[in-house]
């Protein structure tokens, strides 16, 4: 799993659905795991509503943020990965929230939202690693719909797809959430990870 050019993850969204503090958390995580790390975020809009993307890298020898081809991509709103085709290659895993934010530019310009079927159908031509997550479904089991994005942090580490210790994943997650969410956050990522495991064992696709 770990190679020269370290192990790429993007995490794309919209703003004010966690994408950034995912990328937060997962960094911190790989840092206290020992390995280099760079980062970068870049917001379309700046408000609630525009395009988000954090790109992390990390391994033994990692110049810096710029990533060709992602190994993994974590969407946190279902028709944004489309702007991110060009990272996605046949190994590149996508883990897809089924959350639809429907941008502005839809109803200020009338733009048709694309459906999931078509989405899901462009991803599938170029890789088999395809997992749409009801995320927002499963935040609100573990008792908050803002968790979100640490069930799809821990649904990336139940497949196996995160080469970061568990703890230092859960140490980051207690460090950047608030101190009266710590139990939710810590269930969400348990509940995350469970799911993960099914999608390593092949029940979801």
């Amino acid at each position: 799993m770990h190679n020269s050019h370290g192990y790429n993850i993007l995490t794309v969204g919209v703003g004010g659905t966690g994408v950034i503090s995912a990328t937060q958390i997962l960094a911190w995580a790989a840092l206290e795991d020992n390995y280099q790390v760079r980062t970068a975020e870049t917001h379309g809009m700046a408000q609630r509503g525009g395009s988000v993307v954090g790109y992390l890298r990390f391994g033994s020898n990692v110049k810096g943020p710029l990533i060709y081809k992602a190994d993994v991509i974590l969407s946190f709103e279902l028709s944004e990965i489309l702007r991110y085709s060009e990272y996605i290659n046949e190994k590149t895993s996508l883990f897809v929230s089924k959350d639809i934010l429907i941008p502005p530019s839809v109803y200020t310009y009338n733009i048709p939202y694309p459906s999931q079927d078509v989405i899901l159908n462009h991803l599938r031509k170029i890789t088999h690693h395809v997992h749409l997550i009801d995320a927002g479904k499963m935040a609100k089991n573990a008792g908050n719909p803002k968790t979100s994005n640490v069930v799809l942090i821990g649904t990336i580490y139940g497949a196996g797809k995160l080469p970061i210790q568990e703890s230092s994943l859960k140490n980051a997650i207690i460090k950047f959430v608030p101190d009266r969410a710590k139990k939710i956050n810590e269930i969400a990522f348990q509940i995350g990870i469970q799911y993960g495991r099914k999608i390593k064992e092949g029940f979801y696709e």
